[in-house]
């Protein structure tokens, strides 16, 4: 039996998951383009650097820049990105991130020189956008029973495209390779159009009937449920002042401010937590450490491991919640980096065998990207997409973005330095120290979202 106005009858809190599922699954595939592009250096590295590579054979200095230079360009071009998200919208704003990337691989596909390959880059650099706006849609327009477990989807994405990237690279060749890179954006851009805008834009931009009309296809019909959500968007103050607030007046309310903090530090824990040295040198660590893995695989198990632990965070984020879960991430990078610091400090000193011994950096490592992957890889994202006003949420995703880009690569360019003139035990010792330090982030800092409406969580912020 319908309603008068042909939708199926009030279902309750669970009315339309499949759509919500289906639409965060074709959300998530940006997530998943931006890990294939962090996973196109490790195995077309090797093709680049061959005699019969389509450019001639490229030094690692070449490539080096290959893989950093694009980034910079592509900085620039994403704050256009960020534009249309406030604009236009989050679905115009997903297109136009993934629209380059086709013509961007496609280039490099029938690239022969090397300033076509930097051309390249730079357009699919821009599917990097992804990262901010892809949670962003899911937390606008998922029921918060299962919401952290769509946006942890995105976080799992990323992994799995690394993964991908690093097999395919395996068994195809260079044109192919960059071949399928270019129809993954291509199938993303044509499902993305199938989607509705989210409503939390659409009533920010006064457009409430739209609004109503994405309430109820995402909601599977349940009128009652639709026009309930609709109130609360209504009756949010950050909704109904967007366009009359900037970011600055946005930012004296108490609650702006706290998820500006909590958000922030949240992503520079994520960072300084160890993850990024271990994805970019895996193979130098594990051969400097003496384990019996041998290094050429270890990006391979390191993307392996990282992919175990963020599906295994999906049936864990809406049960268990979001501290929890940076507890043990927090608790367990802390204690494993530091037996690995030790370890490797105790071999730099005074020598180890490591044939007997191998297995310690080989466990500390594993159990660190396992924590990491369980709470710390999505963890921070979650928090900003549902504490952050809708009205500033893409600015400050990108602030957010600047300084965790930032670190990131002060990170990655002063790891081997900081090796080469101290010892590998001081670049882990580090961000030992800053999981300790999260620890007590996640106790006096970190609310609680787990279960409760955007609306909810703003008041609780404001101490309402």
């Amino acid at each position: 039996m319908e309603s008068p106005e042909g939708t199926v009858l009030p279902t309750g809190r669970n009315a339309g998951v499949v759509k919500q599922v289906i639409s965060s699954g074709i959300v998530s595939i940006g997530p998943l383009m931006i890990g294939m592009m962090q996973g196109w250096t490790s195995p077309m590295a090797l093709q680049l650097q061959r005699e019969d590579s389509p450019v001639g054979s490229m030094s690692a200095m070449e490539i080096a820049n290959l893989t950093t230079i694009p980034g910079y360009f592509g900085f620039f071009l994403t704050l256009a990105i960020v534009y249309i998200t406030d604009r236009w919208g989050r679905k115009p704003a997903l297109i136009a991130s993934a629209g380059p990337s086709i013509i961007g691989y496609i280039v490099i596909m029938f690239a022969t020189t090397i300033p076509l390959l930097y051309f390249g880059k730079i357009l699919g650099t821009l599917a990097a956008v992804c990262v901010t706006v892809s949670p962003m849609y899911v937390s606008e327009t998922t029921h918060e029973s299962i919401r952290g477990k769509l946006i942890a989807t995105c976080t799992m994405q990323i992994n799995v495209g690394i993964l991908v990237g690093y097999v395919l690279g395996r068994y195809l060749d260079f044109k192919w390779f960059n071949g399928f890179y270019a129809v993954v954006p291509a199938v993303f851009v044509a499902l993305i159009l199938l989607l509705p805008e989210t409503p939390y834009f659409l009533m920010a931009k006064s457009r409430e009937d739209d609004a109503k009309k994405s309430l109820l296809w995402l909601r599977g019909g349940d009128v009652r449920l639709a026009e309930d959500e609709l109130a609360t968007i209504k009756n949010s103050k950050p909704d109904d002042t967007q366009e009359k607030v900037t970011f600055w007046q946005e930012m004296k309310t108490r609650a702006s401010r706290l998820a500006l903090i909590i958000s922030l530090l949240g992503f520079v824990f994520q960072t300084l937590s160890g993850i990024y040295p271990i994805i970019n040198y895996a193979g130098l660590i594990f051969e400097e450490a003496g384990s019996p893995l041998d290094p050429n695989d270890s990006a391979i198990v390191t993307a392996v491991l990282n992919l175990v632990a963020s599906f295994l965070n999906l049936f864990l984020i809406d049960r268990f919640g979001r501290k929890p879960l940076l507890y043990v991430s927090f608790i367990g990078g802390g204690v494993s980096l530091t037996i690995l610091s030790v370890f490797l400090y105790i071999q730099q000193h005074s020598g180890v065998n490591e044939t007997q011994w191998g297995w310690i950096p080989m466990g500390s490592l594993g159990m660190f990207i396992f924590c990491y992957g369980v709470g710390l890889a999505s963890v921070p994202g979650v928090l900003m997409n549902e504490m952050s006003p809708t009205n500033v949420k893409a600015v400050m995703g990108t602030l957010i973005g600047i300084v965790g880009g930032g670190l990131m690569t002060a990170i990655v360019q002063t790891f081997p330095i900081l090796s080469e003139q101290i010892g590998l035990w001081f670049c882990f010792a580090i961000p030992a120290v800053s999981n300790t330090a999260g620890i007590f982030f996640t106790m006096f800092l970190v609310r609680e979202t787990k279960g409760k409406t955007l609306t909810q969580i703003a008041n609780e912020l404001n101490n309402k």
